[in-house]
């Protein structure tokens, strides 16, 4: 083997692990932790296994998310992860939970993981979610809401991202139940159909008028011929 092909050979960890000499002992101590846990060591091998395109994969993503839910995981993820295969990768994407934005899922999970922060969140669910799906929210919701912003592990809510790779249960968080009751309120115009009234004290209802009928009966011209024609015959036969 020629002197350069060997000098390849002692770069090849260097360029997939990074320089150990940057390494920090933070990161090292919590990577050996979760090597001595058999649950997180799995975890942490598919996530070295699939973090490693730089293109923001599904796999990845679930990598992290898989990860994160180990108390040892979680631990190792908090840290500057300078020991860690991937790590451009996990930047890049939004992937790690002390940096912002964060991912929205992974800023889900951070929610969770706090007491403070789940408590809100979980009254903001019960109570808004299907209201919020409908893209709509009332101001008590959006209060619940603003709530868990308020909260440490709630404030990368909002500017959480999602990435452009199969990522539809993120886009749902961030569209649908975060956009609707986070942004300004919608002003809606109230239409009122009641009959208008006069707001003028004086005015007096029009009284109604009726024409009154004269019903006294009057005797016709021809009935008057008749009468004096009677009594001039009678006259005369008096005579």
């Amino acid at each position: 083997m020629s002197i350069y092909a060997f000098s390849l050979l002692l770069l090849i960890p260097y360029s997939v692990w990074g320089d150990p000499s940057k390494f920090s002992e933070e990161c090292i101590k919590a990577n050996k932790e979760c090597e001595e846990d058999t649950d997180c060591v799995h975890r942490l091998g598919y996530l070295q296994a699939t973090c490693n395109t730089n293109t923001c994969q599904p796999q990845c993503r679930k990598a992290v998310l898989n990860l994160f839910q180990n108390r040892k995981g979680r631990t190792l993820l908090r840290t500057d992860t300078s020991c860690l295969t991937g790590r451009t990768e996990l930047e890049k994407c939004n992937f790690l939970p002390n940096m912002q934005p964060i991912h929205c899922d992974l800023a889900k999970l951070v929610c969770d993981a706090s007491l403070p922060c789940n408590a809100k969140w979980q009254v903001f669910i019960s109570e808004c979610e299907s209201e919020a799906a409908k893209g709509q929210c009332s101001e008590k919701c959006r209060s619940l809401l603003q709530a868990t912003f308020a909260t440490e592990q709630g404030a990368p809510f909002q500017s959480c991202t999602c990435t452009d790779k199969e990522d539809q249960l993120c886009e749902q968080l961030k569209n649908g139940t975060l956009k609707a009751c986070s942004g300004e309120p919608s002003h809606v115009n109230i239409v009122n159909h009641a009959p208008e009234i006069s707001e003028s004290s004086d005015s007096q209802p029009t009284p109604k008028t009726t024409s009154k009928i004269d019903t006294t009966t009057q005797p016709s011209s021809a009935g008057s011929v008749a009468i004096s024609i009677s009594v001039l015959l009678t006259m005369l036969f008096a005579w």
